[in-house]
């Protein structure tokens, strides 16, 4: 019983924490719709989904889920007309794209509040995941891998003008997006019961120590990739302030726990618009580790002036390991 009340509480704990930025959002978009913006903001992101093999459609997807989280873009596209042809590689490109974009304003915050630039992280997010997608949709291309409907598990919400159907779709939007939560957090609990967290952890901390990153850095990236951005990042915050992190572990981690946190949670998000597990989860981690080593490796080469510059800020303190 108590274990049915902790989960309750959780469960509505993160759909309140979701849902005040969601509802807004969702109104804001409405409005834009309305007033034309939608489409415009289609035509203009256009280019950039036609470049990783994208509807033009797709780009209301993924601003939102850039701008918000992925969730309120699950709504968004239950909202698209149920015609556009969308293939299981059109799904995989979407799901990667959003989970190396999204949450990106407040999660840039984070980042920059751990010590590492705002222009640095946003490039990296942003420019390789979208370099990332137009070499998997070249790869695509090439081999017709996965040229078949996507298999999506949301309902069509798709709604005529009047606010009435716009209202009701999105309260069924949002209703999908409560059993989602509910169900994600009765599974993470459940993998955490049969230590596949533990699991996790060991098989990250071999690459981490290869990639150059320090022991007690690797430990905190460890939770930010299982558990999220929001408790890396918090852990790391702390542990800044105490100069006992080298900036050059700062930053790893960052990178790391940036492009490849909650990957229980988020893989299983982008898995209801036809997104494949093999590209969403184990691409996506060699993808964020080959851009970890490369930043480590050439970062070797960078003078301290040059890395405080560009790449880490003044949050983070004189480099202190043994005070």
């Amino acid at each position: 019983m108590n274990k049915i009340k902790e989960l309750t509480k959780s469960s509505l704990e993160i759909t309140y924490e979701l849902f005040i930025i969601m509802i807004p959002t969702l109104i804001v978009v409405k409005i834009l719709d309305e007033l034309g913006f939608v489409q415009i903001l289609n035509k203009f992101f256009a280019p950039l989904m036609f470049i990783i093999g994208l509807p033009e459609q797709m780009s209301l997807v993924f601003t939102t889920s850039m701008l918000t989280s992925p969730y309120a873009g699950l709504i968004v596209f239950s909202g698209l007309p149920a015609d556009i042809p969308f293939t299981a590689a059109q799904a995989s490109i979407l799901g990667l794209l959003i989970l190396f974009t999204h949450s990106l304003p407040i999660e840039v915050i984070i980042c920059r509040k751990a010590g590492v630039r705002a222009r640095a992280m946003i490039f990296i997010r942003l420019g390789l995941g979208i370099i990332s997608c137009y070499f998997l949709n070249l790869f695509f291309q090439i081999t017709g891998y996965m040229n078949y409907p996507a298999t999506i598990l949301l309902p069509s919400l798709e709604t005529t003008s009047d606010l009435l159907s716009w209202a009701i779709a999105q309260l069924k939007g949002l209703g999908l997006i409560f059993v989602i939560i509910v169900a994600l957090v009765i599974i993470l609990d459940f993998l955490k019961y049969i230590g596949v967290e533990k699991l996790i952890e060991r098989a990250l901390k071999p690459f981490l120590n290869f990639l150059g990153v320090g022991e007690k850095a690797s430990t905190i990236a460890v939770v930010g990739v299982t558990l999220g951005i929001g408790f890396g990042a918090g852990l790391l915050i702390k542990e800044v302030k105490t100069g006992k992190l080298h900036y050059k572990d700062v930053f790893g981690v960052l990178v790391l726990v940036g492009m490849l946190h909650s990957i229980i949670e988020d893989t299983f998000v982008v898995s209801f618009i036809g997104a494949n597990i093999i590209i969403t989860l184990f691409l996506r981690a060699i993808i964020t580790l080959c851009i970890v080593y490369v930043f480590m490796r050439l970062g070797a080469q960078f003078t301290e002036q040059f890395w405080h510059k560009h790449f880490t800020n003044s949050n983070i303190p004189e480099y202190k390991p043994n005070g």
